[in-house]
């Protein structure tokens, strides 16, 4: 008996093998991100919101390479990508402001460190990226 749900298995397939991809990519930009952030902090003497925007930089660049020759499969604006690279960075940068919050609640609230307090949000902001990315810039 059909239950009327039709279920790509191609799609959701892809989906999952994009999503697997984006983690790893995400995994190897957050370590050049927190590698900044924490540099900065620790040997540069520069304040976390700053650190925080210095590995931003290195952290979206490098997700940003990544997607387009490697993660998604599908991309709605290949044919326009300075306006792509924008809507992405964009993206990044409501994450980057999201992380920012994230960041000043717990190390300026809560009393956290910044490494941890920061890995937390990393991981909040990945699902945010990961899914409006997805959705706007990815799906085929």
């Amino acid at each position: 008996m059909e239950t009327g749900i039709c279920i790509d298995e191609k799609e959701i397939k892809r989906d999952t093998k994009e999503f697997l991809r984006y983690f790893i990519c995400s995994f190897l930009s957050l370590i050049l991100d927190i590698g900044a952030f924490s540099a900065s902090i620790r040997f540069l003497g520069v304040h976390w919101v700053y650190a925080a925007c210095i590995g931003f930089v290195i952290g979206s660049t490098v997700s940003y390479l990544g997607s387009i020759l490697w993660v998604f499969q599908s991309r709605k604006m290949a044919t326009h990508q300075n306006t792509e690279f924008f809507l992405f960075v964009a993206i990044g940068v409501c994450g980057l402001a999201l992380c920012e919050f994230l960041l000043w609640l717990g190390i300026t609230v809560m009393g956290f460190a910044p490494e941890l307090t920061r890995a937390f949000a990393s991981v909040i902001t990945f699902l945010f990226n990961f899914v409006v990315r997805k959705i706007a810039l990815f799906r085929g």
